[in-house]
């Protein structure tokens, strides 16, 4: 059952609506960070098994598409702040019509990056190069008064590099490049929740880290198994999730409520 709507949606506030309804039910000028990862155009049910509930990723064209996630982008660029970010997740399905509609949207001066999420995993094929990555956008909401934090995102020097040059560089490593190579969390580990769409902690941590604050606003409107709130939670920034799925959404609140009671163990 959905959540009534209200006309301001609430910090560390989790709420089954459609992703534009609850982009609706927030002010404007309000969040400091969107992390918006919506459907692939796969032409697929993403299930976790067959007995359980699937959400849809089917749609006639790729107009369809695109019109449903046009609105998405706007609403997007209302709610941020002028230092605020958005990061758009897709892949090759639909990335590169996303990304003219972001220049669009926000402007091509917006546009800061284009991340690449490499992972190990995925289909091999005979016929052409495994496709083993996804495309992240991140774009400003105003190039002039973005916020960017690097020494929260450094990452190791290659090893033999940093023997040979060591008293030149940062003792915290070097600032993450736009190539991100992060397995996805493995089936045995304690992270993994089966969900079929579910990012890795390590990916959302960077993504938050480099362009927020503690107490910052994330959002993420279309939140699955709640990975961006769990780290975000766990990283002292506000909150607001959303997803049109019911079982993303007991699954989200299942992580989010043992996040809650480490948290006051260590209280």
């Amino acid at each position: 059952m959905a959540v009534s709507m209200i006309s301001t949606m609430e910090l560390n506030c989790l709420t089954q609506l459609d992703a534009g309804q609850a982009m609706d039910a927030c002010d404007a000028a309000s969040i400091d960070l969107i992390y918006l990862d919506p459907p692939f155009f796969t032409q697929k049910k993403q299930q976790r098994r067959e007995d359980e509930p699937a959400y849809g990723d089917e749609w006639e064209s790729m107009d369809q598409y695109l019109k449903w996630l046009r609105p998405l982008l706007a609403r997007a660029y209302r709610l941020l702040k002028p230092s605020g970010s958005l990061f758009l997740h897709l892949d090759w399905h639909a990335v590169h019509y996303a990304r003219v509609m972001l220049d669009e949207v926000f402007g091509a001066n917006c546009f800061l990056n284009e991340v690449i999420w490499s992972y190990r995993s995925g289909g091999g094929s005979k016929k052409r190069f495994g496709r083993k990555h996804d495309t992240i956008l991140f774009y400003a909401r105003d190039p002039r008064k973005h916020r960017f934090f690097p020494d929260a995102v450094r990452v190791p020097y290659d090893a033999v590099i940093a023997k040979k040059r060591a008293e030149l560089f940062h003792p915290e490593g070097k600032v993450a490049g736009d190539v991100w190579d992060i397995p996805r969390p493995p089936n045995h580990s304690k992270e993994w929740l089966g969900y079929p769409t579910q990012k890795p902690e390590a990916l959302l941590e960077r993504i938050i880290l480099c362009c927020t604050e503690r107490e910052n606003v994330v959002a993420d409107f279309c939140c699955g198994s709640g990975t961006t709130l769990a780290v975000s939670a766990r990283l002292g920034r506000s909150w607001i999730g959303n997803d049109q799925s019911y079982d993303a959404i007991q699954i989200a609140k299942k992580r989010l409520a043992n996040i809650t009671d480490q948290q006051d163990e260590r209280t």
